[in-house]
């Protein structure tokens, strides 16, 4: 009599992976040649804030030679790619985990498996810890001490991270993809008359218009930094803090080669979008960021050049990520989000324009902006 076939194989499967892609990589992780998958059960995952892809969690039962085990793991399945003419997200996180994680200096999961090309990850899932709007000043002082040592591991080292094709450069070679896009999107806007808390605000479009006219000016101090490793979206949403107070850090998909000021500023930025008021105030944050890479790397900033260095890395932040979100997002979500926008980007980035671009003369919008 011919067995059954299990319920993860076969056409039915509700998983990415395969029993043999999980056996084998199970085998591996384990040391155990002998370890034979029994079962794989769903299990519900804690609610998190969302990240590129779908997230879900799984107990694996395991039989060997040592007796049996179960193994909670965890699938990603980054959905949808980056920007025409990037590499995917899940490409570059496969490549973090097999190709970089041994020679990062934190802690992050082990990776059982992967599909080749990013379209699935299988990693071992970490204990739920501190949430991320719980956190206390000892981790955010935390948090960026091993950004310190993450960016120190490859202070300068641009050109030797070129042997990773996969990571994203955003001042370099993806530059124009990013511009781009934020040009059309800033037309779109313009077109549509959407949305309102843009399209109805003209000295708002003319601060985006100089910031696509002006992209090499305002990327221009940014280039003249050293060149490190960055994660691309670090922040205490994508680290767990452990019961003895360690930290993991995960979702890697954003890996990237550029100044270490751009993960200081996601780290900020974002922790101010989600949590408000920081028990470590964004201000002693990049004061221990800044000792802590000058006792590593030498590397000093006077504050007016640091000043300067922080809202180039605002605009270019703002022009990178989040023009062509905001001209897809609808109004009433943005009305919902008009306070934080206003506090964390619109405001801020405003004041970065008229500093730093302010002698730049911009065209009235009208059907497009131009771009560099």
């Amino acid at each position: 009599m011919t067995p059954a076939t299990p319920r993860d194989e076969g056409p039915g499967n509700p998983w990415p992976f395969s029993r043999a892609d999980l056996t084998a990589g199970l085998r591996r992780h384990l040391g155990d040649a002998s370890v034979q998958v029994a079962d794989i059960e769903p299990l519900t995952m804690t609610s998190r804030r969302p990240s590129i892809g779908r997230v879900r969690a799984l107990r694996v039962e395991v039989r060997s030679q040592r007796g049996p085990l179960s193994i909670r793991l965890v699938v990603k399945e980054p959905q949808g790619t980056t920007r025409t003419g990037l590499a995917g997200v899940g490409r570059r996180e496969v490549g973090v985990y097999q190709s970089l994680a041994a020679q990062l200096p934190l802690s992050t999961p082990a990776l059982i498996a992967a599909d080749p090309h990013g379209d699935w990850l299988l990693l071992e899932a970490i204990a739920a810890g501190r949430d991320p709007s719980r956190w206390e000043v000892t981790d955010y002082q935390h948090a960026i001490d091993a950004l310190v040592l993450l960016h120190d591991r490859f202070w300068g080292l641009g050109d030797d991270l070129a042997a990773f094709p996969w990571l994203s450069r955003p001042l370099d070679a993806d530059f124009e993809v990013h511009v781009t896009a934020a040009a059309q999107a800033i037309e779109r806007i313009v077109r549509m008359g959407e949305p309102e808390i843009l399209a109805g605000a003209p000295d708002r479009l003319v601060v985006l218009a100089r910031l696509t006219e002006a992209a090499d000016r305002v990327v221009a101090p940014l280039r003249g930094e050293p060149s490190t490793l960055l994660h691309g979206d670090y922040w205490p949403g994508n680290i767990s803090v452990l019961r003895n107070r360690s930290q993991v850090v995960y979702d890697w998909q954003l890996a990237a080669v550029g100044p270490g000021v751009l993960d200081l500023l996601v780290f900020v930025t974002k922790s101010l979008w989600w949590f408000g008021d920081l028990p470590l105030p964004a201000e002693a944050i990049a004061r221990q960021y800044r000792e802590g890479i000058s006792r590593g790397t030498g590397r000093v900033w006077e504050e007016e050049a640091w000043q300067e260095l922080w809202d180039h890395a605002l605009m270019w932040r703002f022009l990178q990520e989040w023009v062509d979100v905001l001209a897809a997002s609808p109004n009433p979500v943005l009305m919902m989000q008009a306070e934080q926008l206003d506090r964390v980007w619109l405001h801020p980035v405003a004041e970065a324009v008229e500093r730093r671009l302010g002698g730049a003369h911009s065209a009235p919008v009208s059907g497009g902006a131009a771009h560099a």
